[in-house]
């Protein structure tokens, strides 16, 4: 992982912001004019003049190949060890490596213009990033976080891709137990923080729903005076959120009447969705996007504007996420006509509800990761998709759920029953509870159990027939992305002979 060129720190000031030790030969004095052209944390994509920080990793350790880094031309490099044999450069000496990081974010983004707007919620996260930024982009230049970029490496490699021409950086918060979005609220220090909704997704580290509430309010308290808390109006959990913001500025977002920005008159259809975006407090005319309609504007009532959104994802869920994108514009300053142009013209994350056409299948590939909130408005996007045809379920475990994993996915079990399903299979050891709610609904021939996704991926081409709907969804420990592969191959059109 490499970050873009336009890092503002010399290596001496990096040596001070991670309060490292500069072995001899090197002196701060020396190191005072030395500007590294980035940072970088994977040898492979270094690029010569950069920063290597040497992080320790589940399966590898960066350590080893601090030798290749300076083989690849790196200006120096932060490590917990000196290497072995003499080093090519500069390394400051620091006790923990992965914090270092983090100091090193910390310190590039103090020297930024840049506004931050920090994302976090239990589901939707890296749609509303992706849309937000879609939106921001409309008007500034933006930097976003990566896919998975959005923990404690995540967020400091996204800041350190901004430069100071950057105009605004979205990143995704996540967290895996308390005072973790706290810590990157520290690095990233955003002005706006997003917080799309809460739901059961790490209960097995919390504990209980009302817990996680307070560890996603962090990013909300930890906003600064003049920083701004863009709230969904639909979540019963947002009042207690915005108890956290005290005196600072929300802007609320949702379905609810009361909400500044909000959605009316939403048509699902099997391409997308469509809803006429209202924002309150615009005095004046504004144009709807001319790719959605003919017309040249709407007028606008009571000071509020009005223009017609076309997005091109499925599900009411994804309106929220645009509504949370839609927000976060209105702060920034962008015109509510562009706003719907960018959403407009968004792409969805993949492996996240993306529809497809395979052979005579429509799948719904949504194998990234699941929780109990997710499932459902997968549901939803299956209920409204192609009505009248044949469904095939195929759900995997919901992960770090705790003691109230057997409950949540027997629920959830009834829950994709009611969609009348041909045939249910449910993946994982944990999904044995989620096929036992199923049954209490429908017929047990028609719910199957099966212990991993390559069992799975077995069944599968057998049980499926020409014009079914199939949706494929699990946590990402499951890896489910393997059964759609073989649902892939297996209806590939045959090649010409």
């Amino acid at each position: 992982m490499t970050t873009a060129d336009g890092f503002t720190l010399t290596l001496a000031e990096v040596a001070r912001a991670t309060e490292a030790t500069v072995p001899p030969p090197w002196t701060m004095a020396a190191l005072e004019g030395m500007r590294p052209a980035g940072v970088s944390t994977d040898t492979r994509t270094l690029r010569p003049g950069e920063l290597f920080v040497a992080l320790r990793g589940p399966r590898t350790d960066g350590h080893a190949f601090v030798p290749e880094a300076f083989a690849r031309g790196a200006a120096g490099v932060v490590a917990a060890r000196l290497p072995d044999g003499p080093a090519g450069g500069p390394v400051l000496l620091v006790a923990d490596t992965l914090r270092a990081l983090g100091a090193i974010a910390a310190a590039h983004r103090r020297r930024l213009g840049a506004r931050v707007v920090g994302v976090t919620g239990s589901v939707g996260k890296t749609t509303t990033v992706a849309l937000t930024a879609a939106v921001a982009e409309s008007r500034f230049r933006t930097v976003r976080s990566e896919e998975a970029w959005n923990a404690e490496v995540g967020v400091p490699l996204t800041l350190l891709r901004a430069t100071p021409a950057t105009e605004v950086v979205v990143v995704e918060m996540a967290m895996r137990g308390r005072g973790q979005i706290a810590e990157l609220v520290e690095v990233a220090r955003p002005q706006v923080g997003v917080v799309t909704t809460i739901g059961e997704s790490h209960l097995e580290l919390l504990g209980s729903v009302e817990a996680i509430a307070e560890a996603k309010g962090e990013l909300v308290a930890g906003l600064p005076a003049d920083g701004v808390a863009v709230l969904n109006a639909d979540d019963p959990w947002s009042p207690r959120l915005a108890a956290l913001a005290g005196t600072r500025r929300i802007v609320w977002y949702g379905m609810a009447e009361g909400a500044r920005v909000r959605a009316t008159r939403v048509a699902h259809a099997a391409v997308g969705t469509r809803f006429h975006l209202l924002v309150a407090g615009e005095a004046r005319r504004v144009p709807v996007a001319p790719e959605v309609s003919g017309d040249q504007g709407v007028p606008a009532a009571r000071g509020d504007a009005e223009v017609e959104v076309a997005l091109p994802l499925l599900g009411p869920h994804n309106v929220r996420n645009a509504l949370a994108a839609a927000a976060v514009g209105v702060v920034l300053g962008v015109d509510p006509a562009a706003i719907a142009r960018a959403l407009g013209q968004a792409a969805p994350p993949h492996m996240r509800l993306e529809v497809e056409r395979v052979g005579d299948l429509v799948l719904v590939n949504d194998a990234y990761n699941a929780s109990p909130q997710s499932m459902r408005a997968a549901f939803e996007v299956v209920a409204h998709l192609a009505p009248g045809r044949r469904r095939v379920l195929v759900l995997g475990d919901m992960k770090e759920l705790g003691p109230a994993s057997p409950a949540l996915h027997e629920q959830v079990g009834r829950e994709a029953a009611a969609l009348g399903p041909a045939v249910l299979v449910a993946v994982g050891p944990e999904a044995a509870a989620l096929a036992a709610g199923a049954r209490t609904q429908l017929p047990a021939a028609r719910v199957l159990h099966v212990a991993d996704a390559d069992a799975a991926a077995a069944l599968l081409p057998d049980l499926v027939r020409p014009g079914d709907v199939v949706l494929v969804k699990g946590s990402r420990a499951m890896a489910l992305e393997g059964v759609v592969a073989t649902l892939r191959r297996a209806r590939a059109p045959s090649a010409p002979a």
